[in-house]
């Protein structure tokens, strides 16, 4: 029996368990959250006596360190602020680690040499973006023998504009936020460049169904630009997928100043302008019934044998309210459920801090497409060669 461990019993933790236990007999899960209402929901949802609910904070140390000991893998589906601290907690318990989240790659690799003594996997970024991003790119220069360009473009979105901002919040708003609020790191020409987020607007084109969209600057790279680095000579980016007019809306209230949370003094008391417009469209862009769509393409180029060669991969994947998932939640959450299962099955067997791009790269790269299309996410791979990227 395989024992996982699931922290975070939202969207994405939800869809998590729910596909660990659908896998097979031999999966058991304990699902970890604060909220006890959402448990409850879980425990609705999921009719299975091999999930266990667990009313725990994640943010005292203490109740960290007694949830580990006797799981096989923890997945980590709590907000970003969470993730280093489990992350140490796992390793100081040697158990294997897969997070949802990716950011802070140097602070993650500088627990590498402790995952590899305590023997464990500590697998980072494996959602969408970074996570099927991270696959496809590593994929792509894995097949070139020269890497010129890596582009990534992906957003999850409502499939009908409506307002406010023209967007629904598929994923927390508060990581949504801090995404419009802090400085892109990117690779242009070969050396890592500080943008600004919401620049570089652009329109992009998903056809039939999307045709006009637009796209812009955000700190997505994550690893990438680590591992990366040495081996596109050219441009390495991210920029997120949204409706039109999304962007100009958030630089508008980013320009008003209702993204900071330093205090301003209203009246006779001091008010911090974040969490009162995070409560204001929180109630305003619940995604409720509404479908939504994943956009993700992925633009490689270089030289195979000499001769120009472009690899585009290319997903559009709808949410199911059916079956109450959010194409944000399976998107984010089979990734992690795949990995974590390769990890438990000793299929992934590299210890230490590692990233996507050099684990699915090569012979786990048809095993993890296979996974994903198996639960309904199709990605087509188109190959292009003789042309340069423009032209492709």
């Amino acid at each position: 029996m395989n024992h996982f461990l699931v922290l975070g019993a939202g969207k994405m933790g939800l869809v998590l368990a729910k596909d660990l236990i659908d896998s097979g007999p031999q999966n058991k899960v304990t699902l970890v959250d604060i909220d006890r209402r959402q448990l409850e929901n879980a425990r609705k949802s999921i009719s299975s006596s091999r999930l266990e609910v667990l009313e725990s904070d994640m943010e005292d140390e203490e109740q960290r360190e007694s949830v580990c000991p006797g799981k096989d893998v923890i997945i980590n589906a709590l907000l970003h602020r969470h993730s280093l601290p489990v992350m140490a907690a796992a390793i100081r318990n040697a158990v294997h680690f897969v997070d949802l989240a990716g950011e802070a790659a140097s602070a993650r690799m500088a627990h590498d040499q402790k995952a590899r003594d305590r023997g464990v996997t500590v697998l980072s970024g494996m959602g969408v973006s970074p996570g099927i991003t991270n696959a496809l790119v590593g994929r792509a220069v894995d097949l070139l023998d020269e890497t010129e360009n890596a582009l990534i473009y992906c957003g999850g979105n409502p499939v009908e504009p409506r307002p406010p901002l023209g967007y629904r919040i598929v994923y927390a708003l508060d990581s949504l936020i801090n995404f419009y609020q802090r400085p892109a790191l990117i690779i242009r020409g070969g050396e890592v460049e500080e943008v600004a987020p919401l620049s570089g607007l652009e329109p992009v084109r998903f056809a039939p169904d999307f045709p006009e969209m637009e796209c812009f600057f955000t700190d997505g790279l994550s690893s990438l630009l680590q591992t990366m680095k040495g081996k596109i000579r050219g441009d390495l980016y991210e920029k997120t997928v949204r409706h039109r007019g999304h962007a100009q809306g958030f630089r508008t209230l980013r320009d008003c100043g209702l993204l900071s949370t330093d205090p301003v003094q209203v009246g006779d008391r001091r008010v911090s302008p974040r969490p009162v417009l995070e409560t204001l469209l929180e109630e305003r862009m619940k995604l409720g019934a509404e479908r939504d769509v994943t956009l993700l393409r992925i633009v490689v180029s270089g030289k195979k044998s000499g001769v120009p060669q472009t690899h585009i991969f290319e997903m559009v994947d709808y949410g199911d309210p059916g079956k109450g998932q959010t194409s944000m939640a399976r998107t984010t959450s089979f990734p992690a459920s795949i990995a974590s299962q390769m990890i438990a099955e000793g299929r992934i067997s590299v210890r230490g801090v590692v990233f996507p791009e050099g684990i699915f790269d090569r012979d786990l790269f048809f095993p993890f497409m296979e996974g994903l299309a198996k639960r309904g996410v199709s990605i087509s791979h188109k190959i292009v060669t003789g042309q340069r990227q423009e032209d492709a």
